[in-house]
This record gives structure tokens, sequence and C-alpha cells, in this order.
């Protein structure tokens, strides 16, 4: 069974993947780079030392993710996604 890539450049539809599992996102950094990036916000895939603690008052322009490619937590800018697509599970 073959699965449809679908591009998606919602930031609330992001959100909602994150929260599921791996996902696959290109956006624009500050410096006008381009980043490609895999990430998650779901605890189980977060190494428990680094899973949020829920201590900051989350940001209105940022987004905040594990990237499982480089062991940490990287955020981007909200009106920098360029697209996204999940991961199949």
């Amino acid at each position: 069974m073959t699965k449809e890539i679908v591009i998606c450049h919602d930031i609330v539809a992001l959100e909602a993947a994150l929260k599921k599992g791996v996902v696959h996102m290109v956006y624009l950094k500050k410096n006008g780079a381009m980043r490609d990036a895999h990430g998650t916000r779901a605890t189980a895939l977060i190494p428990e030392g680094y899973r949020a603690q829920g201590r900051r008052k989350p940001s209105p322009l940022t987004l905040a993710y594990w990237d499982t490619d480089r062991g940490g937590w990287r955020s981007l800018l909200r009106n920098r996604l360029m697209g996204f697509i999940e991961s199949p599970l």
C-alpha cells in the first residue's frame, strides 16, 4: 500500500502532526537560508531528560520542536513555514 505525499503549509496542521510523530518540514531561517528538518513534539519520541516541562509560555511567533536528526530543541518562525509532510507510521 502506497501513501500519497501531500505538502501542507498550514501551521496549525503542522502543530497537530508534530504531536503525533515525526514530520519532515521545510522553512526559511531568519538569515534567509532554507532549512530541511525532521522533528517531533511527541513525548514518547523525545529522550526523557529533554522532554518539555511546560515552564515557559509559548511564543505566538515561533514553534518549538525536537530535531530528531540533530538531537536538540529547535524553533521556527511560524510565518516562514514552506511546507511539511507527515512521516508514514
